[in-house]
């Protein structure tokens, strides 16, 4: 059931209905690729049912039975849908595939007369006009999104393919898949997963090993002086090729391979920067071959890093004195690439962190290969417990989950009150998954938060967009050597499940009193208060921040920029307020963001305008708690080039407003057009609380 990396089958969502359908024919394989798009998909559970017997197989009618039997009468395919219209209602082939064009084009009034005829056409051929229309009803939402059989075939076939040869001929099937995927880094660094689950080891760059791109190496020749090679791997495996690091092009690593392979290994630091003179090399290749660890068979990270200045200096009077015509008194002797102390490279620097090599790693390779605590994790196997991004798609949002991951940073905020909270990056086998270990939660595992420490880590999955986060309830050191499960009822409970602390109960849940998501009226309109009284007025005048956005027409992408955009103001802590004038379209509307406070400065200035753009940024002095300024104080921002706009009175308060913790717009939900509003949003009762605003 294992389908990464396969042709149309390594999504998350197609390799779980794989895993259910168990195909057993290539037909099988050509109607899943069929029907995983919009549309046919909800038809995927009822032909998973029906091929393995769980429920009879039934036709919409009883003449397409022979139409429909290879697909257990579900309509998978383009075909048969020309087919129905064709045996049911009479029309040509021609005709019925400019019917299932206008379906797909969903115009209105084509479909209407459509419709008459298909239902006319059946009535000619003995048919009732009520079976008719359903008919119609059936294929008219498929025919626009269905895919055509000769397509669903010719790419089952290449997928039946690539499984043959992931299969039968792993490694040389990975190395060719990964350097398939060098433009994208985080389908390299998936496939690079998917090789220590399959037991490929992937091995580090090196000067004298790697070629260009990834390449199978048997670990047979050796590459340093002493005939000792520490890099080889004890059976194939798959080595990083240098073109495969960032900020590195095959065009300049190729010379150095070439060299190589011409002249032999490179010896020592000192014979490598005089036969590189030639290749052109400059510092920042070069200094990204030293940090993603290519010279590790040679001389330490840290005393290459220190001697990059002598290095590029010893090349570069190596290809002058190339250049020039003139010959070296060590050319032509065997002994040339011993001449170390003659170039004066000095190589006594120490060397770096084990953490700070594995923080270059990640930086040019996606991923730690020389200190890596989940390359154990990537062929350890526990139920119930998740390793990677791909095992925590959109169906995981809200559910309890046990997730084992290296802890990469930790960032400490408080809230409102004063308390301490963690926001944790934990790296997982293809991504980072970030934690939120709020305040109570802290006070239990406050001793388990420390970077480089492999951790499991206990709670629920919350999905906003695109993203993904892990509310923790509890967390506990992770040993691959001795893993152990927390109790069950840790996995499938919000600290209990009633009463104290449940996620239902009446502590700090999730739904009820207490310091969850869902609180009583009375706690939000206490909440509220805390916003309008003396008691939170601060010591000197508010600023009002007003950031200028406009909607695009990914609302996935939005939702992620205004998450950036309040991750940054909270990373300035403060008591100013912040606006979001909204250009939708032709209409401009202006938000308050009343559980977002920020502390203004020029450093924040700047970092908003990096994500939002020039000029999209300004702020201006709050004259009274709650208060906006006058109208001819408007800022001058991008937007406000328009038309001026006439403040009109405050519309009906808007239900459910968008900000509930994201803060995610939707636009499309505000009715005003062409006034500036300030929406409150309904203030969740953790805010302010036990749980940061966002």
């Amino acid at each position: 059931g294992n389908t990464n990396d396969l042709f149309q089958l390594e999504s998350a969502g197609m390799q779980r209905y794989i895993r259910a359908l168990k195909p057993s024919n290539l037909g099988d394989i050509a109607a899943m690729i069929a029907l995983y798009r919009p549309g046919p998909m909800e038809n995927i559970d009822m032909f998973i049912d029906a091929k393995h017997g769980r429920k009879p197989i039934s036709y919409p009618h009883p003449s397409f039975k022979e139409l429909l039997d290879e697909t257990y009468g579900v309509i998978v395919y383009q075909d048969q849908v020309l087919l129905i219209l064709q045996q049911f209602a009479g029309y040509s082939l021609g005709a019925a595939d400019i019917v299932r064009k206008a379906m797909g084009k969903k115009i209105a009034s084509l479909m209407a007369e459509e419709r008459v005829n298909f239902v006319t056409g059946a009535q000619a051929k003995g048919f009732e006009q009520d079976v008719a229309g359903e008919i119609f009803d059936l294929i008219e939402p498929f025919a626009g999104y269905a895919f055509n059989k000769a397509h669903s075939v010719s790419y089952a076939l290449i997928s039946y393919w690539t499984a043959y040869f992931k299969n039968h001929y792993p490694v040389e099937y990975m190395a060719a898949v990964l350097n398939s995927r060098l433009d994208n880094p985080e389908k390299t660094l998936g496939s690079m997963n998917e090789c220590f689950r399959l037991n490929i080891p992937i091995l580090p760059p090196s000067i004298n090993r790697s070629e260009e791109f990834f390449s199978i190496d048997h670990g047979t020749d050796t590459d340093n002086t002493d005939g000792q090679d520490d890099d080889a791997p004890r059976g194939p495996g798959l080595r990083v090729g240098l073109a495969a690091i960032k900020t590195i092009g095959e065009g300049a690593v190729r010379p150095i391979v070439a060299d190589r392979k011409e002249n032999g290994p490179y010896k020592s630091i000192d014979d490598f920067s005089r036969r590189a003179g030639a290749s052109g090399l400059n510092r920042r290749t070069l200094e990204s071959l030293v940090k993603a660890g290519s010279f590790d068979c040679l001389a330490s990270r840290g005393a290459v890093m220190n001697a990059l200045d002598q290095i590029t200096a010893t090349a570069q009077r190596e290809a002058r004195t190339r250049d020039s015509g003139q010959s070296s008194m060590f050319d032509g002797s065997e002994d040339a690439s011993d001449s170390a102390g003659m170039s004066g490279i000095a190589l006594t620097a120490p060397d770096v962190s084990d953490q700070e090599k594995a923080a270059w790693e990640r930086e040019l390779l996606g991923m730690t290969l020389s200190h890596n605590p989940l390359i154990a994790l990537a062929v350890l196997q526990i139920e119930g417990v998740s390793n990677s991004l791909e095992q925590l798609g959109e169906e995981t949002s809200d559910q309890p989950v046990n997730v084992v991951g290296y802890i990469s940073s930790v960032i400490e905020r408080t809230t409102r009150e004063g308390k301490r909270f963690l926001i944790v990056n934990l790296e997982v086998l293809d991504g980072i998954l970030e934690v939120m270990v709020w305040p109570d939660t802290l006070q239990r595992t406050a001793d388990v938060w420390q970077e480089g420490r492999l951790v499991m880590v206990s709670g629920r999955m919350r999905a906003r967009g695109d993203q993904l986060s892990l509310a923790c309830d509890t967390s506990v050191e992770f040993d691959p050597e001795n893993p152990a499960l927390p109790a069950p009822s840790a996995a499938k409970s919000w600290n209990g499940t009633k009463n104290g602390n449940g996620y239902n109960g009446n502590g700090n849940g999730h739904k009820n009193n207490g310091n969850g998501s869902r609180a009583t009226d009375q706690n939000v309109r206490e909440k509220k208060a805390q916003m309008t009284t003396g008691n939170n007025i601060p010591t000197e005048p508010q600023k009002v921040v007003r950031l200028a956005v406009t909607e695009s027409e990914d609302p996935s992408r939005d939702a992620h920029l205004l998450r950036e955009v309040i991750g940054v103001l909270l990373e300035y802590p403060g008591r100013d307020r912040v606006n979001l004038d909204i250009r939708t379209g032709e209409r401009l509307v202006r938000m308050d963001l009343p559980v977002v406070s920020t502390g203004y400065s020029e450093r924040l200035h700047s970092r908003l305008e990096e994500l939002l753009g020039p000029d999209t940024v300004a702020v201006h002095q709050e004259l009274g708690l709650g208060m906006d300024p006058p109208a001819e104080t408007l800022v001058n921002m991008p937007f406000e080039a328009l038309e001026p706009v006439v403040p009109e009175p405050a519309p009906e308060p808007i239900p459910e407003a968008i900000f509930e913790t994201v803060g995610v717009v939707e636009p499309a939900s505000v009715t005003v057009a062409e006034a500036a509003v300030t929406v409150v949003a309904e203030v969740s009762e953790t805010v302010g609380g036990d749980d940061p605003p966002f």
